[in-house]
């Protein structure tokens, strides 16, 4: 049976009356097992300018996407994180509660490219009945800030069917938890996407945008639609895989982490932190975690080996005002030194130099691979199965490396991660493909 938001501290089975039933409340709650209260959250709207007021008090969302190492969030001052689902979030929420975070649950809507029938009357119940399910077990948890309904729906569907999941599932939430606000998540917003949801979806609150390479001009493109709402960023921090130009056989160029790093900060300063308090409610950077998508490094925050990375360095800048003690080094690229990576030959010796820097002057750790390039054609951030490195022999001297090309052929890349053995690291990588030797 789902906790209750008053649990009681002692056995439901005593008789407690007179005197001793008025001060055992007051008795054990002065002994630390005090009743967790639900949180109560508003979106107030003020001549144009919005705020979300979390248990009385005005709150900026400070976020992340991504579920991960809440104690080092919070130690870097973020303050929100977002789930894509509320499937199994309990002890998430008590940990996140724990650290002072809030949580904006997302409630996964399923996709028409995933197969969904929204005009089969039996799925389209079922999805409902999971909404009220999740809404249910989590509305009462103090952590709770808001609901996200849905993520980038749209992607791969109808856009008129997506509205319809939308709004069904959000008029459920309202009715359900009318304490919390719910937020419609988009992929960018095309050209009416903002204004059909303020006017199409009378129950959702606000709407979050995944924006990579077009954050920067969010607020214009708004305007330019007529919307007028709150909104947050639900997915940005970096250039999106489709945006940062190709090599001639299709591969995307993924920038450095010193390169991901200075395009945070600029966008930040340029989209986000301008419109505070007008009609930005904050956002979520993504990903505080890692996965595989194009690249294993492309969007994480942080490493699978756990160190941070220098978007972290930023965030946690952007968020305190204070640049931490403790920084990542700084990686700007991989320079090819001997060798054209647009046609290297098998068994042809190769060098290579990466250009980084510790700004604490730590001593660096450097370490190469070669690794075949993702054949995967997902879309809008599905599962792709992570790639292991070839077994090859980097040949290193200081940040100088050589390796001789396997009896490969095909796409590949050749990854540098340099560590500085406190917790911090940084990344770049270089596409390359490599032909038969004809010789």
């Amino acid at each position: 049976m789902r906790d209750t938001p008053r649990r009681n501290c002692y056995s439901s089975g005593m008789k407690i009356t007179g005197f001793i039933a008025t001060l055992l409340p007051i008795l054990l709650g002065s002994f630390g097992c005090a009743a967790q209260h639900s949180s109560r959250v508003q979106l107030v709207e003020e001549s144009g300018r919005f705020t979300l007021m979390a248990d009385g008090q005005p709150f900026t969302i400070k976020g992340v996407g991504g579920v991960d190492e809440l104690e080092m969030l919070a130690q870097y001052g973020g303050n929100t994180i977002r789930t894509w689902d509320a499937e199994g979030i309990d002890e998430l929420l008590d940990q996140a509660h724990a650290q002072g975070i809030r949580v904006v649950a997302g409630i996964w809507l399923e996709h028409e490219r995933h197969g969904l029938d929204y005009d089969d009357p039996k799925q389209r119940q079922e999805q409902l009945d999971r909404v009220e399910m999740l809404v249910k077990e989590h509305r009462d948890h103090p952590a709770l800030l808001a609901w996200g309904i849905g993520n980038e729906l749209e992607l791969g569907g109808d856009f008129d069917t997506a509205l319809r999941q939308i709004n069904d599932a959000a008029a459920i939430v309202k009715q359900l938890d009318p304490h919390h606000p719910r937020m419609a998540v988009i992929a960018e917003i095309g050209d009416d996407k903002a204004i059909r949801i303020q006017k199409e979806c009378p129950d959702i609150d606000f709407i979050g945008i995944n924006s990579y390479g077009g954050l920067g001009s969010i607020k214009d493109r708004l305007n330019e639609q007529g919307y007028t709402g709150a909104w947050a960023a639900t997915e940005w921090g970096v250039l999106g895989h489709w945006e940062s130009g190709n090599t001639p056989w299709g591969a995307p160029y993924e920038p450095s982490s010193g390169a991901k790093a200075d395009f945070l900060r600029d966008v930040y300063t340029q989209a986000i932190e301008p419109n505070l308090g007008k009609t930005c409610l904050g956002s979520f950077a993504f990903l505080w975690g890692h996965k595989q998508e194009k690249t294993a490094t492309w969007y994480g925050l942080l490493l699978p080996s756990g160190e941070k990375t220098e978007r972290v360095d930023v965030l946690s800048t952007m968020w305190t005002g204070n640049v931490p003690e403790q920084l990542a080094p700084r990686v700007e690229r991989i320079e090819m030194l001997k060798g054209n990576p647009m046609g290297l030959r098998v068994a042809e010796e190769i060098s290579l130099r990466v250009s980084a820097h510790d700004p604490d002057n730590d001593e660096l750790d450097i370490e190469w691979s070669l690794i075949p390039e993702s054949n995967a054609q997902s879309m809008g951030g599905d599962f792709e199965d992570s790639i292991q490195p070839l077994p090859v022999e980097f040949k290193t001297d200081g940040q100088d490396a050589t390796i001789v090309i396997p009896n490969r052929t095909g796409a590949f890349r050749i990854f540098v991660t340099v560590r500085d053995g406190q917790g911090g690291a940084g990344t770049a990588n270089l596409p390359i493909y490599i032909v038969e030797n004809d010789a």
